[in-house]
């Protein structure tokens, strides 16, 4: 662990909980959406990792050759807003799509239920 463990180092070893947490509540509730749950994992271990272990994204800034720690944060941090991002745009897409389906199936089935004579 890092000699130093600040506000920020708290702020997001407490949101990586918070996503850990949310992954459990979604095993919890036997929801199948196994992509929400990984995606879930990977971000909030990451972020207790990074909490934890500050001077991990000295090694990456090398790995990358980058010349600042910071500079590897906004590289990594952007990668994986890219991912979430892209992630949560798919899944509005598909919701869209389902509810479009849904709705022409509900018109579909109150235009037969006017077309029908009543049976009283």
């Amino acid at each position: 662990m890092a000699s130093s463990f600040t506000l920020v180092n708290l702020v997001a070893l407490l949101v990586g909980l918070g996503f850990l947490f949310n992954g459990y509540v979604i095993v919890r509730r036997g929801r199948e959406d196994i992509a929400l749950f990984v995606m879930s994992l990977v971000v909030g271990t990451g972020l207790i990792f990074v909490a934890l272990f500050q001077n991990s994204f000295q090694i990456v800034a090398t790995v990358l050759g980058l010349e600042l720690k910071a500079r590897a944060i906004l590289v990594m941090s952007n990668l994986t807003l890219f991912v979430v991002v892209t992630y949560l745009f798919n899944r509005i897409g598909k919701l869209y799509d389902r509810l479009s389906r849904v709705n022409e199936e509900l018109s579909l089935l109150k235009q037969q239920l006017e077309d029908e004579p009543d049976e009283r």
